[in-house]
């Protein structure tokens, strides 16, 4: 007598192993995913991070370069040196007698090439949620005259995709002794 050589799998074999396979697929789809997220999130962190280093680095740069008017010894600015100080837009002379403004447009941080309303502005910087300026006197309490500004604090806040964050700085003009 012969003996059936065929082999093969039971229904119940093919089927578990279908069923584990499965459980396996969906396992490495979601470790793909995540990784692809955490990918895109840190992408987002890092553009948004350089954005907002490189606008800042910016700004503090030009309002270090903010003049004055020389009065003796002393220098204190008037309002034709800064003739716009509000708390969202600053528009002042610098070193070399050029006008420059910085103000929020939307989610642009522009420079102004003057100081006047009609000079020309362009984009320094995309991505920005907010922008405060504030002005302080020399013992660190709010400015009531153009004449008492000695230091520039600066907060902006950027975000790109999901990714944001707050920058600071704290600016003393060259220009002001």
């Amino acid at each position: 007598m012969r003996e059936n050589s065929q082999r093969g799998f039971t229904l119940m074999e093919l089927v578990l192993s279908m069923a584990l396979l499965g459980i396996a697929a969906v396992t490495a789809g979601m470790l793909i995913y995540q990784g692809t997220r955490s990918f895109e999130a840190l992408s987002d962190q890092k553009e948004v991070t350089q954005m907002a280093t490189l606008a800042l680095e910016r700004v503090s740069r030009e309002l270090r370069l903010m003049k004055c008017t020389p009065s003796g010894n002393s220098c204190a600015p008037s309002s034709s040196d800064v003739p716009v100080m509000t708390a969202n837009e600053l528009r002042f002379v610098n070193s070399v007698y050029e006008g420059r403004g910085l103000r929020l447009a939307g989610t642009s941080l522009m420079l102004r090439d003057g100081a006047g309303p009609a000079d020309p502005e362009y984009v320094l910087a995309a991505g920005v949620s907010s922008l405060a300026f504030e002005y302080l006197k020399a013992d660190g309490s709010p400015v009531a005259v153009v004449s008492e500004l000695w230091t520039v604090n600066v907060n902006m806040a950027f975000s790109s995709g999901q990714a944001s964050i707050d920058v600071k700085a704290s600016v003393h003009p060259r220009g002001l002794r």
